[in-house]
């Protein structure tokens, strides 16, 4: 019996060994130096007015349905604006691998710049809700772009699900003697202090800079390109 259970975990093991190659390491790699850009330009919003996170879609939808109830029709218009900005990224995304061939990855690290020059140039006196366009589309854009690695499911853009995958990893590799978790850990771990560097460098550098500080993903967003383009 204990034989079998060993040759269980070696066949375990042996999997997870497999995944773990080369072009595995490369798209982890990064996918940890996009979640930097995620975190990067992911707090422009809660640094400008909103103090709303602009990389998911669920406040957003709510605040439509509260304000279509409260006839608020000018706030529903804009968080409904927000919305197709989001629908729009992902759309492109799917859209553009099946018609062109272009690389949706590097056209990602594009969207991110140019979206930083917006964040740079945008203008001080606009409804709250408009500070949430530019992370609606380019956030999204990137979430859609960049998957994860290892074959598991990972967020570039904000950290809720990789924390739970973090914390039930550990649990399983270290709580109930699963092995085959550790590398499930060490992804979801790595790819949280990738995004959360980023936030913190981008609120370092706002707090001197303002808004021209976005510029700074030029940095980590042109180090990605580099590396998608020089693959294993």
């Amino acid at each position: 019996m204990s034989e079998l259970v060993q040759n269980q975990k070696e066949q375990k093991n042996q999997k997870i060994d497999e995944r773990v190659n080369p072009q595995s390491r490369h798209q982890a790699h990064v996918h940890y130096v996009v979640a930097f850009c995620g975190g990067f330009l992911g707090i422009f919003p809660i640094l400008n007015v909103v103090h709303l996170l602009g990389s998911a879609q669920t406040s957003n939808l709510i605040d439509i349905v509260t304000s279509i109830i409260k006839m608020d029709w000018n706030s529903a218009c804009l968080h409904a604006i927000g919305a197709l900005l989001y629908v729009l990224a992902v759309f492109l995304v799917t859209f553009i691998p099946n018609h062109t061939r272009l690389n949706v990855k590097l056209l990602s690290l594009g969207v991110d710049v140019a979206a930083a020059f917006v964040m740079w140039r945008f203008p001080l006196d606009l409804p709250a809700t408009v500070y949430l366009f530019p992370t609606f589309f380019c956030m999204a854009f990137q979430w859609s772009a960049f998957g994860g690695a290892y074959g598991y499911v990972s967020s570039t853009i904000f950290s809720t699900n990789n924390l739970k995958q973090l914390t039930s990893a550990l649990t399983e590799a270290y709580c109930n003697g699963k092995a085959e978790f550790v590398l499930k850990a060490k992804f979801f771990g790595a790819t949280l202090v990738g995004f959360h560097l980023g936030v913190a460098a981008s609120f370092v550098l706002w707090q001197f800079l303002g808004n021209v500080s976005f510029l700074g993903v030029i940095v980590p967003a042109g180090l990605a390109a580099v590396m998608i383009l020089k693959k294993p």
